[in-house]
């Protein structure tokens, strides 16, 4: 059952209007977050709940609509986004989840979005953005903080100007083979590590022998290292 909120100074909204529905362990922060969105705007049925697994199995049918997902702490916010966020998007096919959390870290927010969240709002943020993100939301847009945009972009273009990793013309599956044989591990462990038949680990070894003009695995191993550059 949601909890019970004094209702709006206008009254209960119209059938059809969009729902927030807040999910947070946190009752003090649930309550009160829900009470300034029913201050703030007269467009959404605001009701909350003790979390994900609570609302979900409450007995009653969740309701679609914009979804608040709030979790404190870097444990509880990856929770959040791996396990409630999927748990709220696979039960409520029209639910659109904004997760809301005190970190800040912008690898959280891309995870989040990536998993399906149509917004990230760290508990910092002013409650008049907050109500901006959600109304963006409501009408299908995506929402994430400028500073989580900024790192990603950041991140972009450090990985565009990093030089690539060395191959030496071999394939990634050649380049497994031969990290494992570099470790010292027999053929067999490595067919079975890399899930192929040790014939194929046979040929592969060959292959990058031949053209590394190595006569053996010891001498394979040694010019493949000169080779990527491994010390």
């Amino acid at each position: 059952m949601p909890e019970a909120l004094p209702a709006h100074p206008a009254g209960r909204l119209a059938v059809g209007r969009m729902s927030i529905t807040i999910l947070s362990e946190n009752k003090i922060f649930r309550t009160c977050l829900a009470r300034c969105l029913q201050t703030m705007t007269h467009d959404f049925e605001v009701s909350c709940h003790d979390g994900a697994q609570a609302w979900l199995s409450g007995g009653e049918e969740p309701a679609d609509g914009i979804v608040l997902l709030c979790a404190t702490g870097q444990k509880a916010t990856e929770t959040a986004i791996r396990h409630d966020l999927n748990e709220v998007l696979h039960n409520v096919g029209g639910a659109r989840v904004i997760v809301i959390s005190d970190e800040e870290s912008p690898a959280h927010m891309m995870e989040a979005l990536t998993m399906g969240a149509r917004g990230f709002v760290t508990m910092d943020t002013d409650l008049d953005v907050t109500l901006g993100a959600i109304r963006l939301v409501s009408v299908g847009g995506t929402f994430i903080p400028a500073s989580g945009l900024m790192s990603a972009r950041a991140a972009q273009v450090a990985a565009a100007a990093a030089p690539a990793p060395k191959t030496g013309g071999f394939s990634q599956r050649q380049l497994e083979v031969l990290e494992l044989a570099r470790l010292g591990d027999p053929n067999k462990i490595i067919a079975f590590k890399l899930s192929m038949s040790e014939a194929t680990v046979k040929v592969h070894l060959r292959n990058m022998m031949r053209k590394l003009k190595a006569r053996n695995r010891t001498e394979l191993i040694f010019k493949s290292n000169e080779l990527l550059g491994i010390g």
